[in-house]
């Protein structure tokens, strides 16, 4: 396997668990940590490509927008458009 095989299997399976992709409790949750997430999440998929790590990135942001506007009551998020 090549290293960047290595990197996405890796991140497929940390995927797993919402949190490495940006889903999180919002009301008792820290946005400040979910930022650290990504930060090396998104270090991890840009490693793999550009293209595998700009569809992460957005993948996390959407999700984080989502997390967010759930204790809010919001239902628009500027991703699903």
């Amino acid at each position: 396997m090549t290293r960047e095989e290595i990197i996405k299997d890796l991140i497929e399976d940390m995927s797993k668990c919402g949190v490495f992709v940006g889903k999180y409790d919002a009301k008792n949750g820290s946005e400040i940590y979910m930022y650290g997430v990504d930060a090396v999440m998104e270090y991890l998929a840009y490693e793999v490509s550009d293209e595998y790590g700009d569809a992460f990135s957005e993948k996390f942001t959407k999700n984080m927008i989502d997390s967010e506007n759930k204790i809010r009551g919001w239902h628009f998020n500027p991703y699903d458009i």
